[in-house]
């Protein structure tokens, strides 16, 4: 369990946790700017060596990425219920894959699409910085935090658990 804030009972997810609620998540969302304005699509994705890969056809998302390649994808997970929930932001930039081979092997990492039709462009997004966050129901007035500060998981060291990721460039950045 990451470091939780007392004040506002957020729980700042690790690193390595980030990138496991993202590679079991089928479906988040990007933003990219069009026309200056921002916009964001659902889309299925798959987590590929610390990036993020999807497919898409011609229209408004591949002209905005293309024209503008920063963007921030997120996925998240809520119980309305319990008003508790995660949330998963990714910062970085679009790239489209060209070269045959990595086409090839991303062709074979297991993305799910939930509309219908072939998608033509493969996208990969380039992360910059990637956050977490677990929201935490305060149940009662007088109730405390779940216990955190120290890591449950003995190989998220102090380092691990820091909030932002860098990463340098991607395996096919062309």
């Amino acid at each position: 369990m990451g470091v939780i804030d007392g004040r506002t009972w957020l729980e700042h997810i690790s690193p390595t946790n980030c990138w496991s609620l993202l590679a079991s998540t089928p479906v988040g969302r990007i933003g990219v700017l069009n026309d200056s304005a921002p916009e964001i699509y659902p889309v299925n994705h798959a987590v590929d060596r610390d990036t993020i890969v999807f497919r898409t056809d011609p229209g408004s998302k591949l002209t905005g990425l293309l024209r503008s390649p920063a963007v921030c994808y997120q996925v998240d997970g809520i119980d309305p219920a319990d008003a508790t929930g995660w949330s998963v932001l990714v910062k970085g930039r679009a790239v489209e894959l060209h070269n045959p081979d990595e086409l090839r092997r991303v062709a074979n990492l297991p993305l799910h699409y939930w509309t219908l039709g072939v998608k033509a462009h493969w996208i990969r997004i380039i992360p910059d910085q990637v956050t977490g966050r677990r929201i935490w129901s305060r149940t009662t007035p007088d109730a405390s935090p779940p216990t955190g500060g120290e890591s449950e998981n003995p190989d998220e060291s102090a380092e691990s658990n820091e909030e932002d990721v860098h990463h340098g460039q991607a395996p096919d950045e062309q």
